[in-house]
């Protein structure tokens, strides 16, 4: 009886606290539907300014969904990190820059000769990393997503960039055990360290 009790608890509590966050990621598939891909990713290198950090989340959470869903391949790997640099700022408190890094079978995609739509560059790609760095107040992360058509892997496990040279700037990286888009985000907003 002890044992059905415990069994009947763990379901429990899986579909309260499992299900509780599926509306979320819904609402970013639903975010990431609504637009086109040159919404979240208008060329390969790019800056965004946002109002507030819960705006900027919302943004990189649909934004790497999309990228998943239009360029037809699975995120194979990526960690979040600390970035330790000079803060940098935009127009608004929140600052995200954003670049894609695409490799096929012949080497990498010079994508400012590229005439093709970005979309379809994309999909073409065998491998894809794409990054985000955001800067809000004196904090830095970067959420870089690894990506690769079916068929290939990543050889070397789930290990990040050391360094990372933005502009004239250079930020050292820092990969704590577990990180993804929301440890990053609360690190962000001071909630942990």
């Amino acid at each position: 009886m002890k044992k059905l009790l415990g069994i009947t608890l763990a379901i429990l509590t899986f579909c309260f606290f499992g299900c509780g966050s599926m509306p979320d990621d819904s609402q970013y598939r639903n975010m990431a539907n609504q637009n086109d891909f040159s919404h979240f990713f208008p060329s390969g290198s790019f800056s965004l300014s946002f109002n507030n950090i819960d705006e900027a989340y919302d943004y990189v959470k649909a934004a790497s969904i999309k990228f998943a869903s239009s360029s037809g391949k699975a995120k194979a790997k990526g960690l979040a990190a600390k970035l330790s640099g000079p803060s940098r700022q935009g127009d608004q408190p929140v600052l995200v820059l954003c670049t894609m890094l695409l490799g096929g079978k012949d080497g990498y995609f010079d994508l400012s000769k590229e005439t093709r739509p970005l979309e379809t560059v994309c999909r073409s790609a065998v491998s894809s990393i794409v990054t985000f760095w955001v800067f809000y107040g004196d904090r830095q992360v970067s959420i870089p997503g690894y990506y690769l058509q079916t068929g290939y892997r990543y050889e070397g496990g789930n290990q990040g960039q050391k360094v990372y040279r933005i502009g004239e700037d250079t930020y050292e990286a820092d990969y704590p055990i577990g990180w993804g888009v929301e440890k990053a985000f609360s690190y962000l907003k001071k909630e942990i360290n």
